[in-house]
């Protein structure tokens, strides 16, 4: 079974190609923990696109995505093709036309690097 189930935020706006059968692609960056050392968060960047997505959709991902923590469902595709004469290889989750959803505004989750830089001054 190839299904992909992941959330976080956009760290830009998504582009839209094509003009009667659209595929929106934008880039999930999805936290998977905590570096104590360094005191970041650790972040996966994963490519997505819709094709044919709701105008709703469309316009949230292109014009309204600041500030939203964002769910996405698909699946995983791979590709194989040729750029200046070398073979390329690609990935990205194909997300369903109904598998975005907004999960909450950012604000009431502080991230995980925020949450300790705030231990890191009460301690002090």
């Amino acid at each position: 079974m190839n299904r992909f189930t992941g959330s976080g935020t956009l760290p830009r706006a998504a582009i839209v190609n094509g003009t009667e059968k659209k595929a929106v692609k934008f880039t999930l960056a999805a936290c998977y923990g905590y570096n104590t050392q360094t005191k970041r968060d650790l972040v996966s960047y994963v490519p997505c696109v819709v094709f044919e997505p709701a105008p709703d959709i469309e316009k949230l991902l292109t014009q309204d995505w600041r500030g939203l923590f964002f769910e996405v469902e698909g699946h995983v595709s791979t590709s194989k093709f040729e750029k200046d004469g070398e073979t390329k290889y690609s990935t990205e989750v194909i997300v369903n036309r109904s598998g975005v959803r907004i999960v909450q505004e950012l604000e009431p989750f502080p991230s995980a690097a925020a949450v300790a830089r705030e231990k890191d001054k009460k301690a002090a």
